[in-house]
């Protein structure tokens, strides 16, 4: 496979993934970054809401909402789970 360190195996035929390690990295930068996005876009989309209930499309406030909701939840979620992570 592409991209992956593979080791030799004794048939030959068939190589095999060498041992690869966790990435260390616990999310909570990623889903904040995303949670930020989603925000913005909620807030420029509620911004333009005459504009998109004229086009008929004013459901994307709605999507921007989820997904700030759904956002705020996986940063919960990564927080703790970081926390968890780092007790000893």
């Amino acid at each position: 496979m592409p991209g992956y360190p593979a080791v030799v195996s004794k048939d030959r035929e068939r190589p095999q993934l060498a041992a690869l390690r966790p990435v260390d990295n616990d999310g909570v930068l990623a889903v904040g970054v995303g949670t930020a996005l989603w925000l913005v876009a909620l807030i420029v989309l509620a911004l333009l809401h005459q504009q998109l209930a004229d086009a008929g499309r004013s459901w994307w406030i709605a999507v921007a909402a989820v997904g700030l909701g759904l956002g705020l939840l996986g940063l919960v979620y990564c927080t703790r789970r970081r926390n968890r992570l780092r007790k000893p």
